[in-house]
């Protein structure tokens, strides 16, 4: 399957997956009394199953429907159309038609063709294999790429947008610049300006703090709910700081916050942690999972992107320095075309463009006009996607069959990428576009190295061209034929030299290999640049040989831009699309932008579906919200600090995850989702703050910022084995510098839901699968970690047993243990370390044994893994 797939085949996968409880998650140890014990000795309060989210099987379905739309859209249609309509169309051949999922499920004279979710047994997938006795195409076989779509596609259940046939995809000429959108399409709701709403009065105005919590108070009050109580000061202070920098808090600004009564304390706690360094790296985090960062190209050359780190540091730095949202968004789009007044704006914005280079591409494609327009494609989702929520590409075969995007403005947007340089060469092994990075010093030492080398290989020549124009004499001087003046030099003239030259040139080229081995080189970036300016033809059914009417590059017309912006023609016009979309008065950039900040606090947006605003989206919970939130986005100056302050100072963020009974009761019948927010909903860790937490509380978290943990050089093959030199997973750093190899996804990361790094992610599913649990068990990477926590419980010598307890509890869950769970645990202590004993007569050494597996409980409890 390939990788931009994985997600959403795991979403139907999971529902044929047992899943189970992670609450009563305990080590597996070979003593049967011991593992009883670890189960009754930990008990996490996050046991209630409902809410802690056991047997999930990811997002509801409309956002699965969308992905599955999208890519039937962008990778199946088109080669139906291709290669398989001209025969299994109208005329039906063999009894077969595929113009129509009801026509595909039903086959042909012999029989069915496609199993949903079982491709190995589909006789569609074999036959464009060339496995058994029937192929097809009969004109030639799929690409690699092609056959995987189809797999995956009928490994997530042959889904089929829509009730349009096949057929009806392709876009004629006239077709293309006769499309009209129409006044119904240009009023839906994601397309409309947005107007800040009035806050709305409320029946207990009390509660409220922010305008925020008068529209969630006025949504509840209209369904007779009320919100949850307060959460106590222990959750709210664990709460916030996974939500802003990705770590549990310490213990000492846990009990520094219980016992501050000031009514500055919550204001206080948040400043401190959006100054954090590590902020930028936990919301960094989720703008790489946008971008599709990784390390390495992957689909069919899985080659190094050994610069790309720059661009993940360049994230994490703006984040950081809370660059203004529209700077951030224009400098990916265009910052080599934007002024610069120092070395360090210039180099950002150029290291910003690596956003559009940072996407697989098919490095070995023969089709390079097709190569070329593959990567526009993929340019202009991750564009659209990220930045609008919209899914523009549907639009390359066919004008889109849900949202108002014609052919024509997909091909007027290819324009502005095709005019875009993203690749320094499209040879057999094509290479993408780097360019240098400048500063005075560097530029200085770079030049002062050159200089070395450039001298040190020309006394080498020199010494070189001396000793060959002695030896040339030397052999005219023992002919004496008249042929003697054109003497020439033997095949290995060195071998003749003299003892004192070799050692001459010996000391010469050590002299120039030492210089290279300390050579300093021009940092690099992938980054784009202008090419010449063209406009795009259609591409009729998206084939590039079958080209219709040229579109001047503009901007989409449902939102204007067709109107409104005038591309300079000596450009690519990436400067005016950035400008464009980030206009305060856009309709969709500020609430997409606003929603995925509130998606961040809360798990779940305004609008569930963050990377689908068009019809097929689902509409947004709270909509006078949304607006207000958008337009309070613009009004800060695009400042996301801002954002996470207004939201974070409201009651509703406040809100425990506990209710009342009668409450809860009330609210299951009519608001079971919890969309109108009665609660806040409990949210589990993703892959890598669960990680960072567990070195972190045992104490070995490095909070070294920036920088790059791959070993491959640029452009070189990235091995697949984990354990190699290309990756070191085992790496103290946080999650995020781990580097991210497309095809060889660390293994902890898939068990924990890592978003595709090969498509946009703009949610992650969140599965409970039976392999989680297995690794936390099993895992050597966490045991060593529970080994390292039980090492510096230990390492003080003067304290109680109970009052290591005590500590491991504040360290793991930010709460001091209850009687009983002391109780518990140092009976757990007590059992363990008598059954160790007889292999280690020395006491002391069977309470490190028996301490690691305690630790080992506690990371394995819901408590350590979910915010409450």
């Amino acid at each position: 399957m390939p990788p931009e797939l994985n997600r959403i085949a795991r979403a139907r996968l999971t529902k044929d997956t047992d899943t189970v409880n992670m609450t009563r998650f305990a080590y597996s140890f070979s003593m049967g009394l011991i593992l009883a014990l670890a189960a009754a000795a930990i008990q996490s309060p996050c046991s209630c199953a409902a809410d802690a989210g056991i047997g999930s099987r990811g997002p509801k379905s409309a956002a699965v429907t969308a992905d599955q739309n999208a890519f039937f859209e962008s990778k199946i249609r088109p080669i139906l159309v291709k290669s398989c309509l001209s025969c299994h169309g109208e005329q039906k051949r063999g009894g077969l038609r595929l113009d129509s999922r009801k026509a595909v499920l039903n086959g042909g004279a012999r029989g069915m063709v496609v199993i949903e979710g079982d491709p190995e047994n589909s006789r569609l997938v074999d036959a464009v294999r060339y496995v058994g006795p029937v192929h097809m195409p009969p004109a030639g076989k799929l690409r690699a790429d092609e056959i995987a779509s189809l797999a995956a596609w009928v490994k997530i259940g042959a889904p089929w947008p829509g009730v349009i046939a096949v057929c009806d995809a392709a876009v004629t000429p006239s077709q293309a610049t006769a499309y009209k959108i129409t006044d119904a399409q240009k009023s839906f709701w994601s397309f409309q300006p947005v107007v800040k709403p009035l806050p709305p009065s409320v029946k207990n105005p009390v509660w409220c703090v922010s305008p925020i919590d008068r529209f969630v108070l006025s949504m509840l009050e209209s369904r007779g709910l009320k919100p949850a109580g307060t959460a106590d000061r222990r959750t709210l202070i664990r709460r916030v700081t996974f939500d802003l920098v990705g770590l549990p808090p310490l213990p000492e600004d846990v009990e520094s916050f219980v016992r501050d009564k000031s009514p500055d304390a919550w204001r206080r706690v948040i400043d401190r942690l959006l100054a954090s360094p590590q902020y930028g790296e936990r919301w960094g985090r989720h703008w790489l999972d946008l971008v599709r960062y990784a390390d390495s190209n992957g689909l069919d050359e899985n080659v190094a992107f050994a610069h790309a780190y720059r661009y993940r540091d360049y994230v994490v730095k703006s984040f950081n320095q809370d660059k203004p949202y529209n700077d951030f968004v224009c400098e990916q789009l265009a910052g080599d075309l934007m002024p610069s007044d120092s070395d360090e704006v210039r180099n950002d914005r150029l290291t910003a463009t690596g956003f559009l280079s940072l996407g697989p591409k098919l490095l070995a494609e023969p089709d390079k006009p097709k190569m070329v327009m593959d990567i526009v494609d993929e340019q202009i989702e991750v564009t659209s996607k990220a930045f609008l929520g919209l899914t523009v590409t549907c639009a390359r075969c066919h004008n889109h069959k849900f949202d108002p995007i014609p052919t024509k403005d997909y091909y007027a947007l290819a324009g502005i990428f095709k005019s875009t340089k993203t690749m320094s060469s499209l040879s057999t092994v094509a290479m993408w576009s780097e360019r240098p990075l400048h500063s005075k010093e560097h530029d200085a030492l770079v030049a002062a190295s050159e200089h070395r080398l450039r001298d040190a290989q020309a006394r080498l020549d020199q010494i070189r061209d001396r000793a060959n124009s002695s030896l040339l004499a030397s052999i005219r001087s023992n002919r004496t034929l008249p042929s003697s003046n054109h003497a020439v030099l033997p095949e290995h003239p060195e071998k003749l030299y003299s003892e004192e030259v070799r050692r001459s040139i010996v000391s010469a080229e050590k002299t120039v290999a030492d210089i290279k081995a300390g050579e300093v080189k021009p940092d690099m970036v992938m980054a784009v640049e202008d090419t010449k300016a063209e406009n795009c033809r259609v591409h009729i059914r998206g084939d590039t040989q079958n080209l219709g009417d040229e579109v001047p590059r503009h901007l989409l017309t449902v939102l204007g831009g067709d109107r409104i912006v005038v591309i300079d023609p000596n450009r690519s016009g990436r400067i005016e699309l950035a400008r464009w979309i980030t206009r305060p008065e856009h309709p969709l950039t500020s609430r997409v932008e606003a929603n995925r900040i509130w998606q961040g606090h809360f798990g779940t947006g305004l609008v569930q579906t963050p990377d689908n605003w068009g019809f097929l989206g689902l509409r947004p919970t709270n909509p006078k919200l949304l607006d207000w939130l958008a337009a309070t986005f613009v009004e800060s100056g695009w400042s996301i600090k801002k954002m996470h302050r207004l939201i974070l100072m409201s009651n509703t963020y406040k809100m425990g995850a506990n209710p009342d009974s009668a409450t809860a009761e009330t609210a299951s019948k009519c608001d079971p989702d919890n969309t109108l927010l009665w609660k806040m909903p409990r949210r589990r860790l993703e892959a890598e703050p669960f990680r960072d937490s567990l070195l972190f509380v045992s104490g070995k978290l490095d909070l070294t910022v920036g920088g790059t943990l791959l070993g491959t050089p640029n452009h070189d093959y990235v091995t697949n084995d984990q354990s190699g030199n290309a990756a070191n997973y085992n790496a103290p750093r946080r999650s995020l510098y781990l580097p991210i190899i497309r095809n060889a996804l660390f293994d902890m990361f898939q068990a924990f839901d890592y978003g595709d790094p090969s498509m946009v992610n703009t949610r992650r599913s969140t599965t409970t699968v039976a392999p989680q649990a297995l690794y936390v068990m099993n895992s050597p990477f966490v045991m060593d970690r529970a080994r390292d926590f039980a090492e510096s419980l230990l390492s003080p010598t003067r304290i109680t047993d109970g009052d290591r307890l005590k500590v491991a509890y504040l360290r793991a869950y930010g709460r001091p243990p209850a009687v009983s769970e002391i109780r518990k645990g140092l009976a757990y202590i007590d059992v363990y370390s008598a059954r160790v004993l007889p292999s280690a007569p020395d006491a002391a050494k069977a309470r490190l044994p028996a301490w690691s597996s305690f630790c080992q409980i506690l990371f394995a409890s819901n408590e350590f893994i979910y915010i409450n």
